[in-house]
């Protein structure tokens, strides 16, 4: 790129925050009182990226292999369980990854756009956000029930970006999955990949034009993309 980046739209579990224990915990909660089984908190981390109704998909199969699916309601009770139990506790066990905090108040403060675009329930995600303190860095959040679409659709990120009123502007997609690669592809933006968080394939196979080990490495990598 010849311009500096202007805008960054990050995704949010696995990218800034480590959220799996919060979320493998509200799992347990719905699921026992469904009388279900509970699910291992390695195994949640397999299950998260396409939203709370897949996750919640995977989990009842976990917990209760070779048991019938649930109904289209049954499981929507579920997801709404799950999402009170999440609410009463959203960020108990959850981490800020290293660096995530002092790489954005650089950023904030050299006046580039941020936004968070995710396949998290929106209200949880905002939730989340402000229970960390973190909702001060970003102009646009979208969740993934604020719009009829979701990553990997480009229309998500275009969203967001919308949000953050970033159009026009250098930006650039971070995150941690597959998803998130394609959503930036299909943006038409550069992509960097976090490799810490919870890709379902090998990290170092994602799709991006960078892959950083750990978020302080962002700047650089930021900087690398423009001399490209």
């Amino acid at each position: 790129m010849s311009r500096s980046i202007e805008a960054i739209v990050f995704d949010l579990d696995g990218t800034l925050i480590d959220s799996v224990p919060d979320v493998c915990a509200a799992i347990n909660r719905a699921l026992a009182a469904a009388s279900l089984g509970a699910v291992a908190l390695d195994d949640v981390r397999g299950m998260v990226g396409w939203g709370a109704r897949v996750m919640l998909e995977k989990a009842v199969a976990a917990a209760a292999p070779g048991a019938l699916a649930l109904s289209d309601v049954a499981m929507a009770r579920l997801v709404d369980s799950y999402l009170g139990f999440y609410r009463q506790e959203p960020a108990l066990r959850t981490l800020i990854y290293p660096g995530v905090i002092e790489v954005l108040e650089k950023l904030t403060a050299e006046g580039v756009l941020m936004g968070v675009c995710t396949n998290k329930p929106h209200a949880m995600t905002t939730v989340v956000l402000d229970a960390l303190d973190m909702t001060q860095f970003f102009r646009g959040i979208a969740g993934a029930d604020a719009v009829p679409f979701r990553k990997p659709d480009a229309r998500h990120v275009h969203h967001t970006i919308g949000l953050m009123g970033a159009e026009g502007r250098a930006a650039v997609m971070v995150g941690d999955s597959e998803t998130d690669m394609a959503a930036g592809r299909n943006a038409g933006l550069p992509v960097i990949a976090v490799t810490y968080g919870y890709a379902h394939g090998a990290a170092d196979a994602l799709d991006a034009d960078i892959r950083i080990d750990r978020f302080d490495a962002l700047p650089a990598a930021l900087e690398q993309l423009c001399q490209g």
